[in-house]
């Protein structure tokens, strides 16, 4: 079970099952919508969490970054993980 919430505190969740998914998302909406570089991504029925929400992020870690085209220029990404331009299936 995943656990965690807003920074006020006001809202809290808790989310089960298999976190999938799990990407560093750089489109400008995810950057506007959670004021962080980097965001967990959804589709469909899914939910989208942020990771930083998490009170404890470790349990879900990025495997990789998508739409890498709208990167910030100063984000380096060192970090070994498969970078798609765009989505996943888009490549």
């Amino acid at each position: 079970m995943l656990t965690g919430g807003c920074f006020c505190g006001r809202v809290r969740y808790e989310a089960g099952g298999v976190p999938f998914n799990r990407t560093n998302c750089h489109c400008s909406i995810c950057r506007r919508t959670t004021q962080l570089t980097f965001e967990l991504d959804g589709i469909g029925d899914e939910i989208d969490v942020t990771t930083c929400s998490l009170d404890e992020p470790e349990l879900a870690p990025p495997v990789d970054h998508t739409r890498t085209s709208r990167r910030l220029a100063w984000v380096t990404l060192a970090d070994g993980l498969p970078q798609f331009r765009e989505s996943r299936q888009e490549g």
